[in-house]
């Protein structure tokens, strides 16, 4: 059995979700989910009932890997978040001496890393505001969609604007992150993984060094939830952005 870990950072609305599924369908890749994601007034010996690091490491493995010994997590980076479980992991540890990503490496052995990104940072903000109003985060058929007359008065250009700039910043954090810690991280690009999903896939299984020869993967497990509606959103926030420019961008 090998004993290989891998974490994918990811921010709102990136494919992040598709690409978790698609990797636990295989059976061979582990399971990954947000397993640091839990209540702000919580904490990890709370919500796992341990008591311990080592108890902690086993529940997490116990959660995120298949039986081959491949374990995974997803996360994204949040400074007050992360700094909130940083201090737990060294406390259950005994430790202040260790730097933070020598304190994940005892947690996940062999660890590699996948930077999940969108290129096209306004629709991805578009698309997390609508799915907090539409509560729509994924959808499983591709007929699945919400009533989008309940969001006719809900664009709100603040809300966007800062669904954005929030976007980017929580790439800018997990990006100072790999370059303080000399991390070479798989780049998966949202518009690139839709247009090529199985290739996709395969590249991240050869990334973690699983052989995939005779793996015959699934369709994809969920469709995109934009629709012709968040095009309108698009344009009208574009515009919004870009109101009084002598230039127009785009």
């Amino acid at each position: 059995m090998i004993t290989q870990s891998y974490r994918i950072w990811f921010s709102q609305r990136n494919g992040s979700t598709l690409l978790s599924l698609a990797l636990e369908r295989t059976g061979v890749a582990g399971k990954p989910k947000e397993l640091f994601n839990i209540a702000e007034d919580e904490t990890m010996r709370a919500h796992y009932q341990v008591d311990s690091f080592d108890a902690l490491k086993d529940k997490l493995w116990s959660l995120g890997s298949t039986p081959n010994g491949v374990m995974a997590v997803k996360h994204s980076l949040h400074t007050s978040h992360y700094a909130k479980i940083m201090s737990e992991l060294k406390e259950l540890k005994q430790t202040t001496s260790l730097g933070d990503e020598l304190i994940w490496e005892e947690l996940f052995p062999n660890c590699k890393h996948i930077f999940m990104t969108r290129r096209n940072k306004l629709r991805q903000s578009v698309s997390w505001w609508k799915a907090i109003n539409d509560g729509v985060w994924h959808r499983k058929k591709a007929e699945d969609t919400a009533n989008e007359n309940n969001l006719i008065d809900k664009y709100n250009a603040n809300a966007l604007n800062h669904l954005l700039l929030e976007t980017v910043l929580r790439e800018c954090s997990i990006q100072e992150y790999f370059a303080k810690y000399k991390i070479k991280p798989l780049t998966i690009v949202y518009e690139d993984f839709v247009l090529d999903y199985e290739s996709t896939i395969r590249r991240v299984l050869d990334f973690i060094g699983i052989d995939h020869s005779e793996l015959e993967l699934e369709a994809p497990p969920l469709h995109k939830t934009a629709t012709d509606f968040s095009e309108g959103w698009v344009n009208q926030f574009r515009g919004d952005l870009q109101e009084g420019w002598d230039k127009v961008i785009w």
